[in-house]
């Protein structure tokens, strides 16, 4: 029934109106508005920060780049330094030497002298520039100390020619320290070219790592790009199955055929299906108060309507009467729970209404029907009790007049003595035969009405054991007989033992019974579990029987062979088919004339205790 099911509504607006749109339940709904803005601002933050690495990859890929082209740079710009330096030292010994050489000729002149001190002073610097340039490498600083030196001893013969020196030594400053700059330049120069072709190097793989940078860079914005694309067709392949889904809950809850109201906490209708308005006679109840709906005017109900939407209560098969659009009266049945919808602070409650006229009709017929067959079943069981009751006073009664006739045709007998007749004697068997076989009747006819007068006592039941001892106890009367037996393992059953006992005795007796003429006779006891019902059966060799006649099989006093054929009552298989109806089982035959007779019986599946 829909009005108990665990509905929750939930209202969107499409196209400027408002609708019922989806069916579920209102904790999945609340789970389902926590979870679907934590996966969207997941999704944003790693898009965004997708963005943020490839900008931030590409900036320290050209920042190392540039780092290392301008590293190159200043070394190549270092060893150019040093040989300038280098070419100005030499110049300025150079300058040296000529002021020496004019201050030798000229040695009174100022002008001479002050040219002579401004070129001395002039070399110092730039040696100290030399070492502090070539302070990374070692071997330039060993031939820079050569340089100080050969400078030192250059500059003091120069300051010595003033009083005489002669003028080879003015020309010998420059060829003193020319291996010691060349081995510099030449120093300077291979290390220029190494840092060229580093340079170089490096200009290179930074063109490659920039272009490698670039196209990852482009690759990783595609990949950005693809992702929000694929975002997006997602969002708008959900959209359209929320659409989708929208309309199917919207034709679901107007093609249900139970009226169906979401009220607010002030109890106005919020929204309705179809069933409602034609259920109730309205055209649109949207917008107006619950109690001004016919029927629902009852002061209990709309109190219990308050309690769900203001206490969260549930309210279930609430049965009250109602009008319908016809006027008619009719039973109903009111089930309501509260529900969140997205628009609202407050809950709301959803209300579902169930006609249950036709069901308590059905329901009052039924319980009429069921007294009238509780009085039926009460006569029936009197009317039993009494046949029972009769069947065993007839039974009880019939007796002695049947030992009386017995015991006479005895006396009338032995009265006559060895005078009788053949006739008269034929006639005082006869009686006395018929009188037994009465007899035989009316003791198993009281065995049948106690059959049913009997409470079952329920018990395990070894079948193994029952059948080998009734088995065993039948053949000891038959000595001369051969029977071949072929019994499969039987279980353990729980059920009345002297009523089982009585089941095996008749059906293992009358397979012995009718299988006379046959030598040997074959007799097997079989067994099948299909789980529910275990069925058992015993099958002969002997005279069978036609089943055309196998309705009569089981009825009282009903027998298919003659007396003089065979000897019986006819209630052994009726007295059966009682014990195992009893059981909760059923009984049923196959035969065929001369070919043998199988009879089946089943007992319900029950575990020992």
């Amino acid at each position: 029934m829909l009005g108990r099911a665990r509905l929750g509504l939930r209202r969107v607006t499409l196209d400027g109106r408002d609708d019922l749109c989806e069916i579920a339940h209102p904790s999945e709904r609340r789970e389902d508005t926590r979870v679907r803005p934590t996966i969207a601002n997941m999704r944003f933050l790693a898009l965004m920060g997708s963005l943020v690495i490839i900008v931030f990859i590409g900036y320290v890929v050209r920042q190392r780049v540039t780092d290392d082209t301008v590293e190159a740079f200043h070394w190549l710009d270092h060893s150019s330094e040093v040989r300038s330096t280098i070419h100005e030292l030499d110049a300025a010994l150079a300058e040296l030497q000529a002021a020496a050489y004019a201050r030798r000729l000229a040695p009174a002149d100022d002008g001479v002298t002050a040219r002579y001190g401004q070129a001395r002073t002039r070399y110092e610097p730039l040696v100290q520039k030399l070492r502090d340039l070539t302070r990374d490498n070692p071997g330039q600083q060993e031939r820079m100390g050569f340089l100080r030196a050969r400078l030192d001893t250059i500059v003091a013969t120069l300051d010595g020619s003033a009083e005489g020196a002669p003028d080879a030594a003015i020309g010998l400053g420059r060829i003193a320290i020319g291996d010691v700059t060349d081995d510099v330049l030449a120093e300077e120069e291979r290390l220029a070219a190494e840092r060229k072709r580093q340079t170089e190097r490096r200009i290179g793989i930074g063109r490659v790592v920039t272009i490698g940078t670039a196209l990852g860079q482009v690759l990783l914005l595609g990949i950005a790009i693809w992702l929000a694309e694929r975002q997006m067709q997602k969002r708008v392949a959900a959209e359209a199955h929320t659409r989708s889904a929208v309309g199917r809950a919207r034709l679901i809850v107007e093609s249900v055929r139970e009226p169906i109201a979401v009220v607010d906490a002030n109890l106005a209708v919020l929204q309705t299906n179809h069933a409602f308005g034609t259920f109730y006679g309205i055209e649109r109840a949207e917008g107006t108060a619950i109690d001004s709906v016919e029927g629902w005017r009852d002061a209990a109900l709309l109190q219990r309507l308050r309690d769900v939407v203001g206490q969260r209560r549930e309210l279930w098969d609430f049965e009250t009467d109602q009008r319908d659009a016809d006027g008619s009266q009719r039973r109903v049945i009111v089930n309501a729970r509260a529900i969140d919808l997205p628009d609202r602070e407050r809950p709301a409650a959803l209300i579902t209404i169930s006609d249950i006229t036709a069901r308590k009709h059905s329901e009052e017929q039924v319980l009429e029907l069921n007294r009238q067959l509780s009085g039926k079943i009460e006569q029936v069981t009197e009317v039993n009790r009494e046949l029972e009751a009769f069947s065993y006073s007839v039974s009880h009664d019939l007796r002695a007049p049947l030992r009386h006739i017995a015991g006479f045709a005895d006396k009338l007998r032995t009265q006559l003595g060895d005078e009788r007749d053949a006739k008269l004697a034929h006639y005082c068997e006869v009686i006395a035969d018929s009188a037994r076989r009465m007899s035989a009747l009316i003791e198993d006819l009281l065995a049948y009405s106690r059959l049913g007068r009997h409470a079952l006592r329920l018990q395990p039941v070894d079948m193994q054991s029952l059948v080998e001892e009734i088995r065993a106890t039948l053949m000891s009367a038959l000595e001369d007989r051969r029977v071949q037996w072929r019994i499969a393992p039987l279980p353990v059953v729980v059920a009345d033992a002297s009523m089982l006992r009585l089941v095996w005795q008749n059906l293992l007796d009358n397979a012995l019974k009718y299988t006379g003429a046959r030598d040997p006779a074959l007799i097997e006891v079989g067994f099948r579990d299909d789980g529910q019902m275990r069925e058992f059966w015993v099958r002969d060799d002997g005279v069978g029987f036609d089943m055309r006649y196998v309705d009569k099989l089981f009825g009282v006093f009903q027998r298919l062979h003659k007396a003089s054929e065979f000897q019986g009552t006819g209630i052994g298989l009726a007295s059966v088919r009682r014990i195992i109806a009893r059981h909760g089982g059923r009984t049923w035959a196959e035969g065929e004339p001369d070919r043998g007779a199988t009879i089946h019986f089943t007992l319900p599946r029950h575990e020992a205790v």
